[in-house]
């Protein structure tokens, strides 16, 4: 028994944890991309934004947490004393990301839903893991979530909630990239699922030329499944990103 707590609070030990761990992370990351590559019914785009998504949301700081404790348990003075200098340095970052999880776990807060908070009003466009941002008639907000926690915030309803996503497109032909990302803007302008208050926004794909990205914002979630099967009709192979 000894030998093996031994074994256990070594470093060969926390090293090993740390890497099942990371492999765990990324294989549940793996999954997800798969899943929302290959999305084919609406069960799968459940499981993905209901199952997957509040899973790695919580497996994070689970982890986190779980390799953090087992440092400290090979040498308690100076790993705790270590880590509580850290946790004083980065403390804003860390209120802001658990703020962050209860925010996206805890409260019906998405991206593309409408929302008053601290006198701004308008529509999240993008959720991160220390803040969000808001767009608003005057422009682009940032809001970390410890300010939205600690100032309040209001969902706004009335219309039918938009929702927005991050797609990675390609081509199913050889079309040469320019042209099929105009080729893609004018079909996508030509679709009826699209939030048109918001305009489809052509994003950089990095080192990957045939790939196309873009931001979209749907009128519904349930429009999601319409819109990737729209997309391969026109030839056209869709990833959510986001």
């Amino acid at each position: 028994m000894e030998a093996i707590m031994s074994y256990r609070l070594s470093w060969v030990g926390l090293v090993m944890v740390g890497l099942v761990l990371l492999g765990l992370y990324f294989s549940l990351r793996l999954v997800r991309r798969l899943l929302s590559g290959a999305i084919a019914s609406e069960w799968a785009l459940w499981a993905d934004q209901k199952l997957l998504r509040p899973l790695l949301f919580l497996y994070e700081p689970l982890a986190t947490l779980i390799w953090c404790t087992l440092f400290v348990f090979i040498n308690p003075p100076i790993h705790a004393l270590l880590l509580a200098l850290l946790g004083l340095g980065v403390f804003p970052h860390l209120r802001n990301y658990f703020s962050g999880r209860v925010v996206r776990l805890g409260h019906p807060i998405s991206a593309g839903r409408k929302l008053r908070s601290g006198g701004i009003q308008g529509v999240a466009a993008r959720l991160g893991n220390l803040g969000l941002y808001l767009q608003a008639d005057d422009g682009l907000h940032y809001l970390s979530y410890s300010r939205l926690l600690s100032e309040g915030y209001t969902l706004l309803s009335g219309e039918d909630v938009s929702t927005v996503y991050h797609l990675s497109v390609r081509s199913d032909d050889d079309t040469p990239p320019d042209k099929a990302a105009g080729h893609l803007m004018d079909l996508l302008a030509t679709a009826p699922y699209l939030d048109w208050n918001h305009k489809p926004e052509y994003l950089p794909a990095g080192t990957d030329s045939s790939v196309l990205q873009v931001r979209v914002v749907l009128k519904k979630k349930s429009h999601l499944y319409d819109l990737v099967q729209l997309l391969k009709e026109w030839g056209f192979s869709c990833t959510i990103i986001d």
